[in-house]
């Protein structure tokens, strides 16, 4: 894809999980997960740190960014 990629957007989104301490909810961007970022419980000060320890995160962001090209493709050449 040229430009900004659907992976590059999926990974700036925001996700919202439990603080494992308090269980505030905390909002987590995917890019910090990829890169395994510590953050900061608003309500408890709790540090947490994000893991991806299988990389799922990102391999399903590339996946996506991957099918997309595919169908962008076969879309392509439907109109030639």
């Amino acid at each position: 894809m040229t430009g900004g990629s659907l992976r590059s957007e999926l990974l700036d989104s925001d996700i919202e999980a439990p603080c494992p301490n308090c269980e505030y909810p905390v909002w987590i961007r995917l890019v910090e997960v990829v890169a395994h970022c510590a953050v900061l419980c608003p309500a408890c000060r709790c540090r947490i740190w994000l893991t991806d320890a299988d990389g799922s995160v990102q391999n399903a962001a590339t996946d996506i960014d991957n099918a997309v090209d595919d169908l962008t493709r076969q879309l392509g050449g439907m109109f030639r």
